[in-house]
């Protein structure tokens, strides 16, 4: 089974909060009990690319992403988790990437141009898969990052045959939600015509929760998800599966839950 793993934030090279330290965990025990794991990450200035032994995937090069009118290239970069024999992918991009921050500057704001950067990267995690030319089985969505992960595969790549029998996982770590854009966000991303918007804004904001919730095929959500969004939940008519517990705990299950989902074939 082939899985891909959306996160902004995964230890030691990126943490923005305790899901960084399950996701270098995670995936490698799943991959130790047979699964096929991926991971994209962007590709930070904090991300020190001799210290962390990165290098470029030439085969990789020339990928393309638009963001508005502009279209930005990016280099894939790949680094293995240390004490474990898991790569790691990186999209790295001088525009977005280069500053050492991840989504704040030093003085704690968010960066005024995130929303492009964002775009970037959810759009960029599709292009290096089609690049790639690896048909993923799941794609793992961590948290508010990922958001739209969901929104661009479903609507802008739609007619991708990679991702014909692709299905959605949006996992919620963090009850904080970050990711709430000015309604000039849709502008940027340039969605498809027709694109209901409604199924992305709470209030007059766009909201990354509520997109990744609203085009995934399953939701889950993990130890620090208690009560914080079970209206949100109700409103969608979700209801999530619930894998908490130890590191050690959650790979067992996460691995029951994969299964569980797989197709039947006859």
């Amino acid at each position: 089974m082939k899985i891909l793993y959306a996160a902004a934030e995964i230890s030691p090279f990126a943490k923005m909060t305790n899901t960084a330290d399950l996701m270098r965990f995670l995936p490698a025990s799943l991959q130790d009990k047979g699964f096929e794991i991926r991971i994209l990450l962007p590709k930070y200035g904090s991300i020190h690319d001799r210290r962390n032994r990165l290098h470029e995937v030439i085969r990789l090069s020339g990928i393309e992403v638009q963001v508005a009118d502009n279209v930005e290239s990016m280099r894939i970069k790949v680094a293995s988790i240390p004490n474990a024999k898991l790569q790691v992918y990186f999209l790295d991009n001088d525009t977005y990437f280069k500053r050492k921050g991840l989504f704040r500057d030093a003085k704690g704001n968010f960066y005024d141009d995130n929303a492009e950067r964002l775009i970037f990267y959810n759009k960029g995690i599709l292009e290096t898969v089609i690049k790639l030319g690896w048909k993923p089985d799941f794609i793992h969505c961590h948290d508010w990052a990922a958001g739209f992960v969901p929104v661009f595969m479903k609507e802008t790549y739609k007619d991708q045959e990679i991702f014909k029998d692709t299905k959605i996982i949006y996992n919620l770590h963090s009850p904080v939600n970050e990711g709430l854009f000015n309604q000039d966000f849709l502008d940027l991303a340039r969605l498809p015509e027709g694109f209901d918007k409604s199924r992305v804004m709470t209030g007059d904001k766009v909201d990354f929760i509520r997109a990744g919730l609203s085009y995934a095929d399953h939701v889950v959500t993990s130890n620090d998800i208690r009560d914080e969004f079970d209206d949100l939940f109700k409103e969608l008519n979700i209801t999530p599966t619930k894998i908490q517990g130890s590191p050690f705990d959650m790979s067992s299950r996460f691995a029951e839950y994969y299964n569980s989902l797989a197709p039947v074939n006859d």
